[in-house]
């Protein structure tokens, strides 16, 4: 699916009246999309939307990318995007954002670390990072909706039943091997 969904990766067509300048913005926009590696973080990030429901990242400059812009996206897991300690009843507050009292996204609460990672903390301090340099990308399904659920969510009690098949079925295979080892006849 996401092979599908990003492809080769995003270009950039513009459509101004002056061809030249078309062509020279279209040639900077593809070699920084390479520098940064863009493709290959809209893939994590279109994996991860399938998995996982949700997909974040950060926009940051960093200082380390071969181009004269240096704007780069910082993939992070859905785990990251939580508020450690978060009271229950707290208006326009879930775990990892706040919102406007119109449901926008003011900021998103990020832990510089996984949650599951080995080097993490038992005091978590997440940042604030401001809603305009997050990219959230959910498949939002009814109103009031503000984080994604996985889209193989019906599959995935295939996925147990599958494993649960292909262990018995290698389990009796086993079996049948070891029992056929210790017979012996006397029949010619």
């Amino acid at each position: 699916h996401a092979n599908y969904t990003v492809g080769v990766g995003p270009s950039l067509r513009m459509q101004t009246a002056s061809k030249g300048f078309n062509a020279l913005v279209e040639a900077e926009w593809k070699k920084w999309a390479k520098a940064v590696k863009l493709r290959r973080k809209l893939w994590a990030m279109s994996h991860a939307k399938m998995s996982d429901g949700e997909s974040f990242a950060v926009l940051k400059s960093n200082p380390g990318v071969k181009h004269v812009v240096k704007l780069d996206l910082s993939v992070i897991e859905a785990e990251q995007c939580s508020t450690p300690y978060l009271d229950t009843g707290i208006e326009g507050y879930i775990d990892g954002v706040k919102f406007d009292d119109f449901g926008n996204p003011i900021w998103y609460d990020v832990l510089p670390y996984h949650p599951g990672a080995a080097w993490h903390h038992s005091e978590w301090q997440a940042e604030q990072i401001p809603a305009r340099f997050v990219l959230h990308w959910f498949a939002m399904r009814r109103g009031g909706q503000n984080r994604g659920i996985p889209e193989l969510r019906s599959s995935l009690n295939c996925g147990a039943s599958s494993r649960r098949w292909r262990e018995a079925t290698l389990a009796a295979a086993e079996t049948a091997a070891d029992i056929s080892v210790l017979l012996k006849t006397q029949m010619s």
